[in-house]
């Protein structure tokens, strides 16, 4: 009998780590979960700092926008006017000037690109504000597949705020 007992002592340890072994993966399974989902974090840090890669890549495209923008305005023949009417504080007028340039070019103008222009030119103009100003004042401007573009209403604005820049 004594062997017996001791049979089932030597078995029934083995049995109990069977039994801790499956145990153990029970506990593993939420740490494993745990560890996939520390995982995930680190991989949308990950797609986050790819991000700005992706953001400087189209980066180039408006900084060509904008050096088209300056290029049209240094040809432009009321190219002071322009500005010194960009420099009052009508933020329809700092927006709808950019759009007023580009109106005959095949670029996208957006209110990123008007905002840079205008701090080429040292006036202080943040992108939100140039959205803004359009979006309050229906009619001047109108949505394209290249971004904005001026309106008819819009051409008039700017040329009527020329005038006035002229004349005092």
């Amino acid at each position: 009998m004594e062997l017996a007992t001791a049979a089932r002592r030597k078995t029934a340890p083995k049995a109990k780590k069977s039994v801790g072994k499956a145990a153990a993966r029970k506990k593993t399974a939420p740490a494993a979960k745990k560890a996939a989902a520390k995982k995930a974090p680190a991989k949308k840090a990950a797609a986050r700092k790819a991000a700005p890669r992706a953001k400087s890549a189209a980066q180039p495209a408006s900084e060509d926008a904008v050096s088209v923008l300056e290029a049209a305005l240094r040809s432009h023949a009321r190219q002071r006017d322009l500005v010194s009417a960009g420099k009052e504080k009508d933020q329809l007028l700092r927006s709808l000037i950019p759009l007023y340039l580009a109106k005959s070019l095949d670029v996208e103008i957006t209110s990123g690109t008007t905002s840079r222009f205008w701090s080429g030119l040292g006036v202080t103009y943040a992108a939100p504000n140039a959205a803004k100003a359009l979006r309050l004042h229906a009619g001047y401007a109108q949505d394209t597949k290249k971004g904005k573009a001026i309106t008819a209403k819009g051409v008039r604005y700017v040329e009527d705020a020329l005038g006035q820049s002229a004349k005092g």
